[in-house]
């Protein structure tokens, strides 16, 4: 394959084992949702004797964990269609439900199955997303406990900045609690969750019974606080490598790529990679993203291409078709990528493209 992601299980591991020792008592849910933040879903099986829970954004992905030989519990967090319902019921995953019209939909087609479907009680307290709001817990609890077939497995919600904003965090879980409570006065104990992988470490008080460890599971911290509040480092689970297809050579004053964006100061040995904007390498890296050859940066001359991208090799003696180049790995990281073009590492990792070959390691 001309380009290849690389996935270190060893770091994988060590990220869960860092998190087991910060949370707990908690349990730990992967969340492996949007091809495991772009590591590929092969990722959750590697991993099942160190988590607990696997929390997904949709069915469709959830069925495919499943398929790969997943046993662990699976919650669905976001979102699936009425078609899916039978299917995730019959391979017992968990539904997150925002809506009634969802929860008697689910009982109907449990009752035919003559099982009892798990849902998750999804509470809006402040990131104005899913969920219902905490005023009207009551009354819809009340209507979903009427319904057969049916038993309420979790209530779960979702901070908006436990990155940055401690009182608005500390404000959602207050409202949190007090849905709990309300649940709990009804005579239901359900798995309470909503601690993300920054609350799990900055706001302790969060984790109640399940910590959804996200960015953090692969080695990414999702903002400087937590990296900073953390008494342990994470270990980068990927590398995206690619190889060399072409060397040329170019006069002084030669124009590269699209839109002649780019013009050689000096004589230049210039080297083309099979990797552009479609693999997942952003347009705005044009002219501004560097990658690794024999340990040497190497500057992204011109437009990043759809498919292709040119690269300054001029300070590296006898640069060969075949040679590595790395895009992402431990000297270029996802965090320098995102600061690059204004974005949050989330994004970087979670757009390179699914096609492109995951290697485990």
């Amino acid at each position: 394959m001309s380009s290849q992601v690389i996935i270190s299980k060893s770091a994988l591991v060590h990220n869960l084992r860092a998190y087991r020792r910060v949370i707990g008592n908690a349990k730990i849910m992967a969340v492996v949702k949007s091809n495991a933040y772009g590591h590929g879903l092969q990722t959750a099986p590697l991993i099942e004797p160190f988590t607990d829970w696997y929390g997904t954004a949709s069915a469709k992905e959830a069925f495919s964990l499943r398929k790969l030989g997943v046993k662990k519990p699976i919650l669905v967090l976001s979102f699936y269609d009425e078609a899916d319902i039978r299917q995730a019921l019959q391979k017992r995953i968990s539904l997150v439900v925002y809506d009634l019209k969802q929860a008697k939909t689910i009982s109907v087609i449990a009752r035919k199955l003559k099982i009892t479907a798990k849902i998750h009680l999804k509470v809006d307290t402040g990131t104005a997303r899913l969920g219902i709001k905490p005023k009207e817990v009551a009354g819809f609890v009340d209507k979903l406990i009427k319904l057969p077939n049916l038993t309420i497995e979790g209530v779960f919600s979702h901070f908006a900045a436990s990155e940055d904003d401690e009182e608005f965090t500390k404000r959602q879980n207050h409202l949190f609690n007090a849905v709990v409570e309300e649940m709990e006065w009804r005579g239901i104990d359900p798995i309470k969750h909503i601690a993300c992988t920054a609350a799990g470490i900055v706001a302790k008080d969060s984790q109640h019974d399940v910590v959804r460890l996200g960015i953090g599971l692969y080695g990414l911290w999702p903002s400087d606080k937590a990296r900073k509040v953390a008494q342990f480092e994470l270990k980068p689970a990927l590398t995206w490598q690619t190889k060399v297809i072409q060397v040329k050579e170019l006069p002084k004053g030669a124009s590269v790529g699209y839109d002649l964006t780019y013009t050689t100061k000096r004589a230049t040995t210039l080297a083309v990679l099979p990797v552009g904007y479609y693999d997942g390498y952003d347009r705005k890296l044009s002219n501004l993203g560097q990658v690794m050859i024999r340990g040497k940066r190497c500057k992204v001359l011109g437009r990043v291409c759809m498919n292709l991208m040119m690269i300054d090799v001029t300070e590296i003696k006898d640069v060969k078709v075949g040679d590595k180049a790395e895009l992402i790995g431990k000297e270029i990281t996802a965090d320098e990528l995102a600061k690059k073009i204004g974005t949050i590492n989330y994004e970087v990792a979670s757009r390179i493209n699914p096609l492109i070959e995951r290697i485990y390691v």
